[in-house]
């Protein structure tokens, strides 16, 4: 569906919203999305458009803010490590729910129980495995302690990804967790006034928000009114005639499309996630070549991050730089020295023939996500330039999952974004924990994952987590084959503020103001 036809049918699916013919005078946003969002539980619903939204309703204890690398207060307002186990904690006495009630060290162990009780059920249940257990000291004071010596908690505790704080007043009465989401209720910058799977979601500033600071502000908008719009043309025709204000997730050509327009502009924000390639380094998948680290790193060489990049955010931004490991500086623990296989085509013709390929050989990519697919198509291309036919094999998560399970991935090419944490860990246990995700096939590094995830000195973590990269970088096993940008299209009056080094999405909604 083009452009022009689009907009002769957005009409109908706008006049579900109320704030269909907003504008800039009512401080009103209108945002479309290619998903429909139902829930604001990021717990329960744990996707980057849910995080986008839900970290404008809810708070943690503590924000990390990635300009400084420190953490700053939220929810607390103070804390101490008392040793390696133990953390206490001072909380605001100012702060109130949005439905009025006040906020107390209740709220935050209650959270942490029901997170910790084998009867809940969530997606990412082993974030929580470091944690024994939460205790109320007063109505302001709280003691979290660790199972073990853990270098990455308060990292956890300030991620918005995973740990929110939900009022016990409301979640411990419902007997389907489930229903919370569709009627939140939170202590952040913006409050939900509406919720609708098909219709779409309304978000409202709060008129006072205390534990406002540098890296988590007030609410720039008064109103935020978010509408699923699934096709792709008519996202972009409701851009074209001033029916919404911002967007994401549309092809590059149709973005720059519309950037032709005076009144509308791209916006390009770069949180520290990648598209990787992975190889099969271990055999699991029967390609015996791939198990020749000349052949790996020759596949790594035929890498052209430039021209990937183009194919995401075009012109906006044509200086990205390639991430240079699959950890960000901007990351806790963080560190690598090796540098990664420079682009060069004759170098890798020739590694492939020194380990006796002359001819190449056949291969196959596995794609999890469409955006994967169209990477790994132009990947392809360039293989095929070295002697290496790759075919691409574009899956659903769920068949990607099941195949990773199976040990059939011969190369992959997928996204990471880092888990969302300001620390590596969240990577280290993501990429090196003995299981289906082990294509290295060196127990070494399982190790070293387990060793960082308990050393709480930071310069002896940092040397154990620079022995992981630069190993797995040495024998050409994994590496980022481009930055994970967000290309926004939006109204000209829109800007995108503040730093979105770890929003899921690319940016947070309270993160939305005027120019």
């Amino acid at each position: 569906m083009n452009l022009i036809r689009s907009a002769l049918v957005i009409t109908s699916v706008l006049a579900l919203s109320p704030s269909a013919q907003a504008q800039k005078a009512k401080d009103t946003v209108r945002i479309a999305q290619a998903q429909t969002v139902g829930s604001l539980d990021a717990y329960m619903d744990p996707r980057p458009e849910v995080y986008f939204l839900s970290d404008a309703v809810f708070d943690t204890l503590i924000v990390y803010d990635a300009k400084r690398k420190g953490f700053a207060p939220l929810l607390a307002k103070s804390w101490k490590r008392v040793d390696d186990r133990t953390l206490e904690f001072e909380l605001r006495d100012d702060v109130t729910w949005h439905d009025g009630r006040k906020f107390t060290a209740d709220d935050v162990v209650y959270t942490i129980n029901w997170l910790l009780d084998p009867q809940t059920n969530v997606r990412f249940k082993n974030y929580y495995s470091w944690i024994a257990k939460a205790e109320k000291l007063s109505d302001t004071g709280l003691r979290i302690t660790a199972a073990r010596p853990t270098p990455f908690d308060l990292a956890m505790l300030a991620s918005p990804n995973v740990l929110p704080i939900f009022p016990r007043h409301v979640h411990e009465a419902l007997k389907d967790k489930l229903e919370f989401g569709r009627a939140p209720i939170g202590t952040g910058p913006y409050r939900v006034v509406g919720l609708d799977l098909n219709k779409g979601l309304s978000l409202t500033k709060r008129d006072a928000y205390p534990q406002a600071n540098d890296a988590k502000y007030a609410g720039q908008v008064r109103n935020i009114n978010v509408v699923p719009l699934l096709d792709t043309g008519t996202r972009g025709a409701a851009m074209l005639v001033g029916d919404i204000d911002l967007m994401r997730d549309i092809p590059i050509d149709m973005a720059e499309n519309l950037a032709s327009s005076p009144n509308i502009a791209t916006t390009v924000t770069a949180p520290i996630g990648s598209s990787y390639l992975l190889i099969d380094a271990a055999g699991r998948s029967g390609r015996k070549e791939l198990q020749d680290a000349r052949v790996r790193r020759a596949i790594m060489m035929a890498v052209n991050s430039p021209e990937l990049t183009k194919m995401i955010v075009g012109k906006a931004a044509p200086d990205l730089a390639r991430p240079e490991a699959m950890c960000n500086r901007a990351q806790l623990g963080c560190d690598y020295a090796t540098p990664l296989p420079p682009f060069d085509l004759a170098g890798a013709r020739k590694l492939l023939t020194e380990a006796g390929y002359p001819n190449g050989f056949d291969v196959e990519i596995t794609a999890p996500s469409a955006h994967s697919g169209r990477l790994g198509e132009i990947l392809s291309g360039r293989l095929r330039e070295i002697g290496v036919r790759a075919k691409v094999d574009t899956l659903t998560f769920a068949a990607y999952r099941d195949k990773q399970a199976k040990g059939r991935i011969e190369l992959l090419v997928n996204g990471w974004g880092g888990g969302g944490v300001a620390d590596v860990q969240a990577t280290l246990d993501f990429f090196f924990s003995p299981g289906p995700t082990d294509y290295f096939g060196v127990p070494r590094l399982s190790e070293l994952a387990k060793a960082s995830a308990a050393e709480m000195d930071d310069a002896k973590r940092r040397a154990i987590v620079r022995e992981i990269f630069d190993t797995v970088t040495g024998i050409a096993y994994m590496a980022p084959i481009t930055a994970q940008p967000a290309l926004w299209v939006h109204s000209k009056d829109i800007t995108l503020s503040g730093d979105t080094t770890f929003a899921a999405w690319g940016a947070m909604a309270y993160q939305i103001g005027w120019k």
